[in-house]
């Protein structure tokens, strides 16, 4: 379990009461048993501070590189319907083993964003590649501003949610957000969840619909 401070706007959080007001510890399920391949992703500060900031009931609920699993099995533990999907094969059998390992149902296949990805869902959670590169060749490398997989994400993720569906993103202080934002601001409204300053960048969590 992770455990460090987290800032979040008192405003969001007498909205949405599983988030505190001013600076809380993450409460991460200790009962959640994750395993790390070699090769994936492994659970660092912006998955547990995503997880943190989503919320998650009995609903269909599909996330986008997965990993190892630990969001998509948390949102299962809680009664969603859960779809989890990675490009990566090794992140899919590590995912699968740890779904397996906490006894916990969810469908997990291999899927290069939406390549793979049928019908519609509630909830679409998506920790994407952020930091600006321009390799494009580790799960963190998001282009050249470090909004690129965020675009192609963007543009496709409205014919996978339903009716008053919603989306959840981390993304970095690093990254060209701004750009991102105005480019995809209509058909899209942005709403901040959260912030999580860190030595060199701040992280940002964001509840994206569709107006």
């Amino acid at each position: 379990m992770l455990d460090f401070p987290l800032y979040v706007d008192k405003t969001v959080a007498e909205e949405n009461k599983n988030i505190c007001r001013g600076f809380i510890r993450v409460e991460i399920d200790t009962g959640i048993k994750i395993k790390i391949n070699k090769g994936v992703y492994p659970p660092s500060e912006d998955s547990y501070f995503l997880l943190q900031c989503i919320d998650i009931g009995k609903e269909k609920v599909l996330e986008i590189g997965t990993g190892t699993g630990v969001i998509a099995i948390h949102a299962a533990k809680k009664g969603a319907d859960v779809t989890a999907v990675d490009k990566n094969e090794k992140a899919v059998k590590n995912a699968g083993e740890n779904a397996t390992a906490n006894e916990i149902k969810m469908t997990v296949k291999q899927s290069d964003i939406f390549s793979n990805v049928e019908g519609s869902f509630d909830v679409v959670v998506f920790n994407p590649p952020y930091l600006p590169s321009d390799k494009m060749e580790e799960a963190w490398e998001g282009g050249h501003e470090g909004i690129e997989i965020m675009e192609k994400f963007l543009r496709e993720v409205p014919k996978h949610l339903k009716s008053q569906g919603r989306v959840y993103v981390i993304l970095s202080s690093l990254g060209n957000t701004d750009k991102l934002i105005g480019e995809f601001s209509p058909p899209f409204s942005f709403e901040e969840m959260g912030r999580l300053p860190l030595f060199f960048e701040k992280l940002v969590v964001y509840k994206i619909i569709v107006e």
